[in-house]
């Protein structure tokens, strides 16, 4: 199911693309972590690739310990129904800031009521 999602979402992004003739398996390859399992988690090459598509996106802040990380992959691998990113916002001689990219604006309006994403993911209940 999963990965008939992501074929039709990224075959939305390429007909929003000025050009694009790779074979749409070696993109689902490129783009997205997985290929076939859940999550829509995005490489920073499908992030790059959607920004180029000029696809909406908001960003939200994370402050996510080391010993909590797996969960929260797992959790927004498992509850969250739309395309993102986690990344790094690098600064000159400072640490770069977390962030998670979302490509949904109803999920990152739900984020913020919620207040951050950590309070919006436990709030959902995990798809079976």
């Amino acid at each position: 199911m999963s990965r008939l999602i992501k074929q039709k979402i990224t075959e939305a992004v390429i007909k929003q693309l000025p050009y694009e003739n790779t074979p749409l398996d070696k993109i689902i390859r490129s783009w997205w972590f997985t290929m076939s399992g859940d999550g829509l988690r995005l490489t920073p090459l499908g992030d790059k690739r959607f920004q180029d598509a000029g696809i909406e996106y908001y960003i939200c802040p994370l402050q996510v310990k080391h010993y909590t990380w797996y969960k929260f992959i797992t959790d927004c691998n498992t509850k969250l129904k739309c395309p993102y990113y986690l990344g790094v916002n690098k600064k000159e001689s400072e640490r770069g800031e977390p962030f998670i990219r979302l490509y949904d604006s109803k999920i990152a309006m739900m984020m913020t009521l919620y207040g951050d994403i950590y309070s919006y993911l436990e709030s959902i209940k995990a798809r079976q």
